[in-house]
């Protein structure tokens, strides 16, 4: 079953790079976990801080619908909504999303978790090129802590695509030794993100120029919320380059129904 995880992947990325700017990744961290069966409504947003005005009003939402096919692969199909950092920006309609990710190992059967993203993105802008994103989702829980990476290249497609792919990573650790439980089926437990984007493959741009944020972040449950189950996670993200918002508060709420 997990053989066939990996063929599909290896299939959807084989025919992505045979596609010949930066994407922008939504602030959220994938984990190599596929639920067959269940279904799920998730919003992810953000809103980007910052005292000069030029870098200040960066906004994206997203809503999405998902759906898990079998007990390896999981797709999404997404509606994303973004405005542009600076003055009089609108928040406008940008892209059309179809996300997959596929399990290949069960958690803690071998010494690292390991998954695959595969994401086609379709722009909705006159002039913007759509793009594909790939990449492995691993996760480590050692010491009372979960541990995920995202190690993604995104490559846009068609005649306005850039020329090089571009690196996206995303790292986020989770205290469960931490973890506390607030009645009545609820839980909590602290933890951290990174996010990064340091430009092109073998051309990756200087520190200040690449998009770096990190901060801290609160992860919690709500169980038996009417029929599914209430997962949410948020928090701050310092920008730590000069390219990118002082602040930006992101947000990720799913509501999962299982059946």
């Amino acid at each position: 079953m997990k053989a066939r995880a990996a063929w599909a992947a290896a299939a959807i990325t084989t025919a992505a790079l045979s596609w010949a700017g930066p994407a922008r990744a939504d602030f959220k961290v994938w984990t190599p976990d596929v639920n067959a069966g269940e279904q799920a409504l998730e919003n992810v947003g953000d809103l980007g801080s910052d005292p000069t005005r030029s870098r200040s009003g960066e906004q994206s939402h997203t809503v999405e619908y998902e759906y898990g096919v079998n007990a390896w692969w999981q797709t999404e199909l997404e509606v994303e909504f973004g405005r542009e950092p600076g003055p009089g920006q609108d928040t406008r309609l940008d892209q059309l999303t179809m996300e997959n990710l596929f399990q290949f190992t069960e958690r803690g059967q071998y010494w690292l978790d390991v998954g695959f993203f595969a994401e086609y993105g379709r722009s909705t802008l006159g002039g913007n090129a759509s793009e594909v994103t790939l990449g492995p989702v691993l996760r480590k829980d050692f010491a009372g802590t979960s541990n995920s990476l995202n190690l993604f290249v995104s490559k846009n497609l068609g005649q306005d695509g850039s020329e090089r792919p571009q690196l996206l990573f995303a790292w986020e650790t989770r205290v469960d030794a931490w973890l506390v439980h607030l009645g009545r089926g609820a839980v909590v437990e602290p933890g951290f993100q990174f996010y990064g984007q340091p430009g092109s493959l073998g051309r990756f741009a200087s520190w200040n120029q690449q998009d770096e944020r990190a901060g801290p972040q609160l992860f919690g449950k709500v169980f038996n919320l009417g029929p599914g189950t209430l997962e949410w996670n948020g928090g701050v993200l310092f920008g730590l380059t000069a390219a990118v918002p002082r602040t930006t508060v992101r947000w990720q709420l799913e509501y999962e129904i299982h059946f």
